[in-house]
């Protein structure tokens, strides 16, 4: 079951990889109405405190696949479904320490049936995660 904010409550964890710890991982709710296609997603912008990444930087898993931004876009088969968490996995060598962080998104999204003008739809969501 999903949390009602964006940035879920679970899932906040550093990463490994051959024994070093690589990054940190949370997991996103789809802030739309409905489900997207992969090829619409333009990215993530993470804050955590004063640490910053732009939106080509995290990588994406949706449906069991992971993505970086530029996969995603060229993807045909790929969904963000409204009822399934995306994992956001951010590159940061040694990960984020254990304790309480402010973490902060902005969700660039695009929607086929708003002008270009108007695009990409950003969704800023923000909250305390804990990591253990």
């Amino acid at each position: 079951m999903l949390d009602r904010d964006i940035i879920q409550n679970r899932g906040v964890r550093n990463v490994d990889a051959d024994g070093e710890t690589i990054g940190f991982q949370f997991k996103l709710r789809m802030p739309n109405y409905r489900g997207l296609w992969g090829s619409l997603i333009e990215g993530v912008e993470v804050r955590v405190g004063d640490l910053f990444w732009a939106r080509e930087t995290p990588l994406w898993t949706l449906q069991g696949r992971d993505f970086t931004c530029a996969e995603l876009r060229t993807s045909t088969d790929v969904r963000w479904q409204l009822d399934e968490p995306a994992t956001i996995t951010v590159p940061h060598p040694g990960g984020l320490p254990a304790g309480v962080h402010h973490l902060q998104v902005d969700i660039a999204l695009q929607a086929p049936y708003i002008p270009a003008e108007f695009q990409p739809s950003v969704f800023h969501a923000e909250r305390k995660v804990t990591l253990l």
